[in-house]
């Protein structure tokens, strides 16, 4: 019989139980812990990531690009208004005499690479090509564009192509090209003579799945190894 005054009362823990359930406490006291620490850091990494950000499009803003090399197919655009840049390239094959004499321009885009994260790239190519050479001389020039493109870190490409009319597939056959471009969420747009706005090619459209077989079937050849 246990004494009278102990009923009622829980029954007393051994000590190993004492012990074990401290233990088992103090485990889940260090992993409460170790978690809130380890969510500190991925904060301050976070907080880190936004103002390295921050600073860099500042500096990709403030930087004077009259120190760079010149080129009329390129064009340097602020917005103030957004404090980003956006690179402007010019690809008139049309009227190519233009820039004849002008300086390498593989060369020159090169020197933005460290700066510019978005870019418009215009093509006016025209209907029918002088000959197969030419046309193959025109398709490398751009795939060697191309190439110098995909070591800038754009976070924004649209690909704009000039039409006479809007069913001259003709004239957008070297937008193929695009097709080489390593980094996602490019877009194409055409804009048409003597109409007003931009129009889509969507992925997957007829034009677009045309430009994906093209590009396969004489674009690849001159993909830099």
């Amino acid at each position: 019989m246990g004494s009278k005054n102990a009923r009622g009362q829980a029954p007393l823990k051994r000590a190993a139980q004492v012990y074990a359930e401290q233990k088992a406490a103090e485990k889940v006291t260090t992993e409460q812990q170790k978690e809130a620490q380890k969510q500190e850091v991925q904060q301050a990494k976070a907080q880190q990531l936004v103002q390295d950000k921050a600073l860099a499009l500042q500096r990709v803003f403030n930087f004077d690009y009259t120190t760079l090399p010149k080129h009329a197919a390129l064009k340097v655009a602020k917005d103030a208004s957004t404090g980003t840049v956006k690179l402007h390239i010019n690809i008139d094959i049309i009227h190519h005499q233009k820039t004849t004499n002008e300086s390498n321009l593989f060369v020159i885009l090169s020197k933005y690479a460290d700066l510019i994260t978005k870019v418009e790239f215009r093509l006016g190519a025209p209907t029918y090509h002088e000959s197969s050479e030419v046309y193959n001389l025109r398709v490398g020039n751009m795939m060697q564009t191309i190439n110098c493109l995909n070591k800038f870190k754009v976070d924004e490409f649209q690909f704009v192509v000039s039409l006479n009319n809007a069913f001259n597939f003709n004239q957008m056959k070297l937008a193929a090209s695009a097709f080489d471009l390593n980094f996602e969420d490019w877009t194409m747009v055409t804009e048409i003579l003597r109409v007003k706005g931009r129009f889509n090619v969507e992925i997957g459209s007829p034009w677009d799945r045309r430009l994906a077989s093209l590009y396969k079937a004489e674009f690849l050849v001159h993909k830099e190894k």
